[in-house]
């Protein structure tokens, strides 16, 4: 059984054309879009029978395993095709794939590849370069078209070594001068777009402000291989690539797998895909460790989904806890809720100073580069804290860790449990040789 989520990332919602009873193809346009909104459609991404409508999802019975589809029939340019085949950002909120299309870049203009692939324990983007990294260097070139840039640029973080010889050997093999690989820091959140850009093009923008401003339209990974699809294979957006890690029976201690899915499967088949639960676990974390949302075995993937953690339990801390947010990392609900995973009592509250809010969260006002939060650990150590927890950057951590403990207070980050999983190193003390 497929549940096809019928609100995915930002815009308006598809209208479903479909009801209960009526036969579907992969592919197949289930829910339309309205043309006059933020909106794109979505498509059956498997052969089967419609189970049930509801305002929230379509739940389609699969009856055939053929992953064949219908094939796009719209014409126009490369930003309606997109539109048609129902793509949203698959690296962030869900932004329809088609606006940034439809961009027309000032002369001198980038497209701007995130190859980040920021997010500690996701692998999914490297997987799907390693075996054609040419439809990569095609997807740019697309994009480069469609929005009128003259070059483009894979950033990609310097530890993926491998993957960076693949593309620069690839690009050679194409003669491909327009478009090049920039090796990035092994720090989070290089792949931020204000931080790509900023690492790649020299252009720092101010917070909230978008990559246009700076004369670049930046897209991650498995964006652009979809766009591709879109536009050279006539697919529509149906199926995702999901990094699965934690505790699961068929996975060794530090192991994860890429699996590639229909939209709208749920959790529970991957679990059972691979062998079970092993064991107790904290939570079930949908994304990356620290931007991620909890879930339980009824959710499902959606076009946005980039990970699923199985994750140890929570070490119990039966402090009082001090929270700080950072514009980077998880929101203050998500610090509450682990701090109560935890067992303590947050006592404090405070932002980062270089967290400028938005009308949603925060947007940092140089990602990466922190500012010092001696002052802010301090706040919190008089508001009673004992402990201090973070959901911070690579370099915000770096600075609590100058100033907490020397005021006796633990420092717990919000990624702590996912690394424990995964049997890797806990996020502090700055080290690049370590992420």
């Amino acid at each position: 059984m497929i549940r096809e989520q019928i609100r995915q990332g930002i815009g308006a919602p598809p209208t479903p054309i479909v009801k209960e009873g009526d036969k579907v193809t992969r592919g197949q346009v289930i829910a339309q879009n309205d043309p006059e909104k933020l909106s794109v459609p979505l498509h059956a991404s498997v052969t089967g029978v419609v189970a049930k409508v509801t305002e929230e999802e379509i739940i389609i019975d699969q009856t055939s395993d053929d992953m064949d589809y219908v094939p796009l029939e719209v014409e126009g340019s490369y930003s309606d095709i997109v539109r048609a085949s129902g793509l949203i950002g698959l690296g962030g909120a869900g932004f329809p794939t088609y606006v940034k299309m439809n961009t027309q870049l000032k002369p001198g203009g980038y497209i701007l590849c995130n190859a980040a692939e920021c997010e500690p324990v996701l692998r999914h983007n490297m997987e799907q370069i390693e075996p054609n990294p040419s439809h990569l260097v095609e997807a740019i070139k697309l994009a480069m078209e469609s929005t009128g840039a003259e070059k483009g640029i894979i950033g990609i973080k310097l530890k993926h070594k491998d993957v960076i010889k693949k593309l620069t050997s690839t690009l050679k093999e194409m003669n491909e001068k327009a478009v090049r690989v920039l090796p990035l820091r092994n720090v989070y959140p290089v792949g931020e777009e204000r931080a790509l850009m900023r690492d790649t093009i020299n252009v720092l923008l101010p917070p909230g402000a978008l990559p246009v401003e700076g004369n670049a339209v930046v897209f991650n990974v498995e964006t652009l291989y979809a766009i591709r699809d879109a536009i050279v294979d006539k697919k529509p957006y149906i199926d995702k690539y999901v990094t699965i890690a934690g505790k699961l029976k068929d996975l060794k201690k530090g192991e994860s797998a890429v699996v590639h899915v229909p939209i709208g499967t749920p959790i529970k088949v991957l679990i059972d895909q691979f062998g079970g639960i092993d064991g107790d676990i904290g939570e079930i974390l949908i994304g990356g460790p620290y931007t991620g949302r909890r879930a339980d075995e009824n959710a499902v993937i959606d076009k946005i989904s980039g990970g699923v953690t199985f994750t140890d339990l929570f070490d119990e801390q039966p402090k009082k806890l001090g929270i700080i947010q950072c514009a980077c990392g998880p929101l203050e609900p998500r610090l509450r809720q682990i701090a109560e995973s935890m067992g303590s009592e947050v006592v404090g509250l405070q932002v980062c100073k270089n967290a400028h809010e938005q009308k949603v969260g925060y947007k940092c006002q140089d990602p990466g580069n922190c500012p010092g939060q001696a002052e802010k650990v301090m706040a919190l150590k008089k508001a009673g804290a004992e402990a201090v927890l973070i959901g911070h950057c690579t370099d915000c951590s770096n600075t609590v860790m100058g100033s907490a403990p020397k005021l006796g207070m633990d420092v717990h980050h919000a990624t702590d449990h996912v690394m424990k999983t995964m049997g890797l190193h806990y996020i502090r003390t700055f080290d690049e040789n370590l992420l």
